[in-house]
């Protein structure tokens, strides 16, 4: 491991962050090895638990006990606790995380890195919050007093940051309150504001790699190359355009119909400001046409995809009884090796002990041999 991470991780582990959260319990497993304890909280386990002592609410959303390094599976068990996290303040406090949510995709794909550990103390932060305003906050403040005098005023400085600043942390009570200051009402205003402006700017930026994305634009490109090479719009974007064009042609006033010759037609429409309007009407009609078109189109390829998609379902239906089958008859040959295992063994042992027996008739045999012999000259000797 670099240099420069150990070193970064020796702080971060002895951050008041991370002196707090031991107070539920150990790390590691016990073990004092450094990487050991920061894997624990970037794998998601250790901090899911704490937060379920803090919001013991049943969930629908298991987490992954063993990680073994899988990036995927970290990555889940800190998107649950990030989701767990966000609803307990929302729905238990009231409260509104003005703060950018911690990154998992950073935390999950380079865990030993410093940008992860910055993540980490967000997630570490977010979850102190929960535990000082949540129904047993007089035992986990209890916790923090067994601390040493430094430690609780950082502690204390951190809780801070999710209790009383609105920039980080949004108390949705104000909205309810009947009566408020001028002061007070401008302030928030304020606030809002700014927060409004900041939320619009990540969303451009958001937007921004979105578009510049190399997978997005191919996806983009191929969903619709076989239709029209030239165009770029997918599906909902054809939608929402069409629908706008066909308000936008219907505004527009249509010449009255008429059953004369098209040519007589244009010589008895004397003005050209009336065959400007036509053309520029008959312009968002075509477009309008072409795409519901491209539309059309674009639907049929979807729902080819769709039965493509379904065939191969299908497909790996079949494959996946095959191989639930397969796998019945390896734990019947299994379960049939181990009864032939056993009665092997069984036969073993038998065949041992008619050996030992055999070897025991044989010294039977030897003495019942000398016992003749000794008859014999007992008898030669009384004659």
């Amino acid at each position: 491991m670099d240099a420069t991470i150990s070193e970064l991780l020796e702080l971060f582990l002895q951050s008041p962050l991370v002196t707090w959260v031991k107070t539920f319990g150990p790390l590691g497993n016990g073990n004092e090895e450094k990487l050991s304890m920061y894997m624990d909280l970037v794998d998601g386990v250790y901090l899911n638990k704490i937060m379920l002592q803090v919001d013991p609410r049943p969930t629908n959303q298991r987490v992954n006990e063993h990680v073994n390094n899988d990036t995927n599976l970290r990555i889940q068990n800190l998107t649950i606790l990030v989701r767990n996290i966000k609803t307990y303040y929302q729905e238990v406090l009231q409260q509104l995380i003005i703060m950018s949510l911690p990154n998992v995709l950073i935390v999950g794909k380079d865990p030993l890195s410093g940008k992860s550990m910055e993540e980490i103390k967000k997630m570490l932060l977010l979850v102190l919050g929960c535990a000082v305003q949540c129904e047993r906050k007089e035992e986990f403040i209890e916790r923090i007093k067994q601390l040493d005098i430094e430690t609780q005023a950082a502690i204390v400085s951190h809780i801070q940051e999710v209790t009383h600043n609105q920039e980080n942390v949004f108390d949705l009570q104000w909205l309810e309150l009947p009566d408020m200051a001028p002061e007070e009402l401008e302030a928030l205003s304020r606030n809002m504001v700014f927060h409004l402006k900041r939320l619009i700017d990540e969303r451009d930026e958001c937007t921004e790699k979105n578009v510049s994305s190399p997978t997005n634009s191919s996806a983009c490109v191929n969903t619709t190359r076989r239709s029209n090479p030239t165009s770029g719009y997918n599906l909902p974007e054809v939608d929402s355009m069409a629908d706008q064009l066909s308000h936008f042609t219907e505004s527009i006033p249509m010449p009255p119909c008429s059953t004369e010759d098209p040519v007589q037609q244009t010589v008895h429409t004397a003005p050209t400001s009336d065959s400007t309007a036509i053309a520029t009407a008959l312009t968002p009609i075509d477009q309008e046409i072409q795409l519901t078109n491209l539309y059309k189109i674009l639907r049929e390829e979807k729902s080819e995809q769709l039965v493509d998609t379904r065939h191969e379902m299908d497909e790996l239906v079949v494959e996946l009884q095959k191989i639930k089958q397969e796998n019945n008859n390896l734990m019947a040959d299994a379960r049939s090796a181990r009864a032939y295992r056993d009665e092997l063994d069984s036969l073993r042992e038998k065949a041992n002990r008619v050996e030992r027996l055999e070897m025991e008739l044989v010294r039977c045999k030897e003495k019942l041999h000398d016992v003749d012999f000794y008859k014999a000259r007992m008898e030669k000797h009384d004659t």
